[in-house]
């Protein structure tokens, strides 16, 4: 079962840019639940559902800046295929026209809707790939916006080659040449962790992204050998990807798309979490009064850290019986939100001479039913119950995000690139980027 109708529709404005079924038709105004949800979560400034059921039809949305894609289906249907469907159409409409607008894509409306024939087969997604649909629906350019003028929609030009001829490889084209052969690759790894008020590591697991760069000759086949590919958990690869051969001996190899893409990415779980190495150290301390309270929090670089941490910033939630906060740091910029009650610190660098710290002072609601022991009645229980539901609301979350260039965390590395296939020797590199994902430290 496949997708019945396809929106695309401005976020900003509530505009339809373009609208498609291949069953029973399905109202626009269907669409007013999902524009409704993207206001709501912009505006409280969180990630919105992806599905929406509206009586017997069920949304599925991915919003892009102003765009926001909308597929219905009332038919059993995977969800995770739908979604990744609308994710794949944002990634061709803009190999096709750079930025994604309500102008660019009026503009280019009769490329958009045949792009919609050749990926879609009675709403059943068929062909996605950039490379793919290159060969089928030309980009646009001069001469097709020529002939349109001229000759109508119906001079828009298509390929009139065999595309089983013409492309052998969906994601890579016939005759491909550069004058400099290269490739480059990017791994990225961010780290998930959580802490206690220690800095002892509770839980913690590294995602990772291989990004390619690839300016190659001909039909090159490539093969990366990694160090440590044992730890991998979990992955998933490009189409290229011989996946027999990386689970026979852990060598990814594939024959490369042209251009820029994600080659895979992968999930590494810490055996011992206690032994995973964050490259910067978070200790908080907070004390709290029936009207005043305070938060202090020292942050730095390990000595362990191969290189310097930048870009750190430190998301300090604060109870919600705060009123009011002031905040003061040594080094860097803190900022007070007083709508979400959390203190925003910002240090692009860390010095050499010096820690830097930060102290929040606090006003603070005095709490109901909080005030010493002069309750008087209720059971033990009772007085528990209450003190818990006190103590739950005094927690200080600290959420933390930085940047290390040119180092990884797993332990997963490229140890060869090899280009085979081809007689030319081509120029190569491997970058290695760390960022903190979800690091969260609990008081």
């Amino acid at each position: 079962m496949g997708i019945g109708s396809l929106f695309i529709v401005n976020n900003k404005t509530s505009a339809l840019c373009a609208c498609k079924h291949w069953g029973p038709a399905v109202a626009f105004g269907a669409c007013d639940k999902v524009l409704e949800r993207h206001r709501l979560s912009a505006k409280s400034n969180v990630v919105g559902d992806v599905c929406v059921v509206d009586g017997s039809q069920y949304l599925f949305h991915v919003a892009r800046g102003e765009i926001t894609y909308v597929a219905t289906t009332e038919r059993e249907t995977e969800p995770l295929m739908v979604i990744e469907f609308l994710t794949q159409l944002h990634v061709v409409l803009k190999s096709y026209f750079g930025d994604v607008t309500e102008a660019v894509l009026q503009e280019h409306h009769v490329t958009l809707y045949q792009l919609l024939d050749e990926m879609l087969d009675s709403g059943v997604p068929v062909n996605t790939h950039p490379g793919g649909l290159k060969a089928l629906v030309p980009p646009p350019s001069l001469v097709n916006r020529v002939s349109s003028q001229v000759f109508g929609h119906q001079g828009v030009l298509v390929s009139d080659q065999d595309p089983s001829k013409a492309l052998p490889l969906p994601w890579r084209s016939n005759g491909i040449k550069y004058a400099s052969n290269e490739i480059y690759l990017d791994v990225i790894e961010s780290i998930d962790a959580t802490l206690d008020a220690e800095g002892r590591v509770l839980t913690s697991e590294v995602h990772g992204v291989v990004e390619v760069n690839c300016r190659l000759s001909g039909m090159p086949d490539v093969s990366l050998g990694l160090s440590n590919s044992h730890l991998i958990e979990e992955y998933n690869f490009h189409p290229s990807v011989r996946l027999s051969r990386f689970a026979a001996d852990r060598v990814v190899s594939f024959v490369p798309a042209d251009g820029t893409f994600t080659l895979m990415t992968y999930k590494v779980r810490a055996p011992d979490p206690r032994a995973a190495q964050l490259p910067l150290y978070i200790r908080p301390q907070a004390t709290f009064g029936a009207t005043q309270g305070r938060v202090s929090i020292v942050c730095g670089t390990k000595p362990s850290a191969e290189k310097p941490v930048e870009a750190v910033r430190l998301e300090v939630r604060l109870p919600a019986r705060t009123s009011f906060a002031d905040p003061t740091s040594t080094h860097g910029v803190a900022t007070y939100d007083d709508a979400s009650h959390s203190v925003l610190w910002s240090i692009e660098t860390f010095p050499k001479d010096k820690t830097p710290c930060l102290t929040v002072a606090l006003n603070m609601e005095e709490s109901e039913g909080g005030g010493g022991g002069g309750g008087g009645g209720g059971s033990s229980s009772e007085k528990t119950a209450r003190a818990r539901t006190v103590s739950l609301q005094e927690i200080v979350d600290v959420q933390a995000t930085f940047a290390v260039k040119g180092v990884g965390v797993s332990g997963i590395k490229v140890e060869s690139v090899q280009v085979r296939n081809e007689k030319y020797t081509p120029s190569q590199g491997v970058r290695y980027h760390t960022r903190g994902g979800r690091v969260v430290v609990r008081t």
